[in-house]
């Protein structure tokens, strides 16, 4: 996805990936480097694939490279369920994540 002059949302490319291994990946980066006219992005937002994230650092070293925030709020039940109050916590932190819209409200939550 990337951001068009009118602050629109606009689909950069998709693909159906077989493998998702560090060679497939770099691949699909550089093909796609290629019709960017090698032109990289200044940030990305991934799921936290290591394989992706290898490819990235390989095909574009200067890129900023950002978790998806869905991706990372999706794993959290599963990280804190053993803890006795892990709902309590999930909507506390879940509450802070999507209601912090400044850096030190986040910070100070």
């Amino acid at each position: 996805m990337g951001v068009n002059h009118h602050g629109q949302s606009t689909l950069l490319g998709c693909a159906l990936m077989k493998n998702e291994d560090i060679q497939s990946f770099k691949w699909l980066f550089e093909c796609w480097l290629r019709c960017m006219g090698w032109k990289a992005p200044k940030d990305i937002l991934t799921d936290q694939c290591a394989s992706m994230q290898r490819a990235i650092e390989m095909c574009m070293p200067t890129i900023i490279h950002r978790w998806c925030i869905w991706y990372i709020m999706k794993k959290i039940s599963n990280k804190l369920n053993s803890y006795k109050r892990h709902e309590e916590i999930e909507q506390e932190m879940s509450h802070v994540v999507w209601n912090s819209f400044i850096k030190d409200a986040f910070d100070r939550n």
